[in-house]
């Protein structure tokens, strides 16, 4: 869309007295598109949210500002909303008396994330039981290292969860261990019950380990969209008016409010 098709394309959106969530989605392509780069398609991002919010029709009444804050944050991350790849979720939730829309990015968007940097031939996670034989150690001719083998039959309540990414080229992992009790005291939010903790805490544990490696991975351009997904996860994204770059406000009783540039002056 050029920016003459733009302007006509903002300029009926404006003119209608009732625009729709798909008109406003059409206007901002040509910025989505700029977001996403040559990553993917900008009208197939947009079908792609559209969809998603048709099925959660809660998505299409909440504060319109954060619905499209979460968009833009998963144009920015490259990742697509919804569907079978289920990298980044809009989830509508009431925070301070008002409906909003949250957005989650998922285990498989992490893996993305990680492996978008060219760091890793591989990035993952996976679960650790009590009946499982799990030791870690150090050494001079290992180093850090963990010895793992899963139980047979019975493996027991999980007592934690190992991620790791695999260093391109070389024969090591860069790893962490995060165990159960730190991951449901520290880590998972006050509001949990009505989050995929209270159902999916399996998969839960593996994403937050993700998030807990990413902050020991090197630091560098490539990583930065790891570390943003994970500063943003689950808070509040809100476009605003003259906001030059994203700003992380944390708050212990609420998810953390991430403001994120206004594109144009549209909802």
């Amino acid at each position: 869309m050029t920016d003459l098709s733009q302007k006509i394309a903002t300029k009926a959106v404006e003119q209608k007295k009732n625009p729709t969530i798909a008109d406003h989605l059409k206007a901002y392509e040509p910025e989505f598109q700029r977001a996403l780069g040559e990553s993917m398609d900008a009208a197939k991002f947009a079908q792609d949210a559209l969809t998603a919010i048709k099925a959660t029709p809660a998505l299409g009444q909440a504060d319109a500002r954060s619905l499209f804050g979460a968009l833009f944050l998963a144009a920015q991350l490259k990742l697509p909303v919804g569907g079978p790849l289920a990298q980044f979720h809009l989830t509508p939730r009431k925070v301070g008396g008002q409906q909003v829309v949250v957005p989650i990015v998922g285990f498989s968007g992490y893996i993305q994330l990680a492996m978008n940097t060219g760091l890793y031939s591989k990035v993952s996670a996976f679960l650790v039981h009590e009946n499982d034989y799990f030791t870690t150690g150090a050494n001079s001719e290992r180093g850090e290292f963990y010895d793992f083998k899963r139980a047979t039959g019975d493996r027991g309540e999980t007592s934690g969860v190992i991620a790791y990414a695999k260093v391109k080229g070389l024969d090591e992992s860069q790893w962490v261990y995060v165990d159960a009790e730190t991951m449901r005291t520290k880590h998972r939010p006050k509001y949990w019950e009505k989050t995929p903790w209270n159902d999916s805490e399996g998969e839960m544990f593996k994403k937050t380990g993700i998030r807990v490696l990413q902050k020991y991975l090197p630091k560098s351009a490539e990583a930065a969209p790891l570390a943003q997904a994970a500063a943003a996860d689950q808070a509040v994204v809100k476009k605003l008016d003259n906001v030059p770059e994203l700003q992380v406000e944390h708050d212990d009783d609420e998810p953390e409010t991430i403001v994120a540039p206004e594109v144009k002056d549209k909802p």
